[in-house]
């Protein structure tokens, strides 16, 4: 962790050095650089959720953004950088929300959960690779209207953003934005 501040601190002040900002300003996008905003990565099809650093620097926060476009009913995983944290892991559901004029729909477009959600070895796995599309019998997908579906479809070339949540000893949640091809 040592280390990982170390390049925060050297990164920002070059960051706020070079855009004209003073060794204030560079100490504060360190500062915003070297905050942990989410214990969880999240991948679909593959591809990695991430934060754009300049705009953290700047800001204080960015969100987590998949660039690429995923497909219609994507892989998905996520893991945990640091799993002791968290401790015992009760329930894990994801929602998914539909990018609605300027902003996102209130209600998801799909909720995924557990079938069996109040047992902690029936929940989504970290580093496990589940295929929206297929889930199977162990889970249970809800759309907008609340009716159970067999599977995940997201329309083409809109944008979602899913929300992740983890509820454990140290319960997260984490928003990830993604478009479809």
């Amino acid at each position: 962790m040592c280390k990982r501040l170390v390049v925060c601190i050297v990164v920002g002040a070059a960051i706020a050095l070079t855009s004209g900002c003073g060794a204030g300003s560079a100490i504060s996008v360190a500062r915003n650089l070297g905050r942990d905003d989410s214990d969880l990565k999240v991948f679909l099809d593959g591809l990695e959720g991430k934060q754009n650093k300049l705009k953290k620097g700047a800001t204080g926060y960015a969100k987590f953004e998949i660039k690429e476009p995923v497909s219609t009913s994507p892989r998905f995983k996520y893991e945990l950088e640091e799993p002791a944290k968290h401790g015992f892991i009760k329930q894990v559901s994801m929602q998914v929300h539909q990018k609605f004029e300027a902003d996102f729909s209130n209600l998801a477009d799909y909720v995924i959960f557990s079938a069996d959600i109040n047992n902690p070895q029936a929940q989504m796995k970290p580093g496990v690779e589940y295929d929206l599309g297929n889930l199977g019998p162990g889970f249970r997908i809800l759309d907008k209207t609340n009716k159970e579906v067999s599977r995940v479809e997201f329309r083409p070339g809109v944008e979602y953003m899913l929300v992740l949540t983890i509820v454990a000893d140290k319960s997260e949640s984490t928003q990830i934005y993604f478009k479809t091809r």
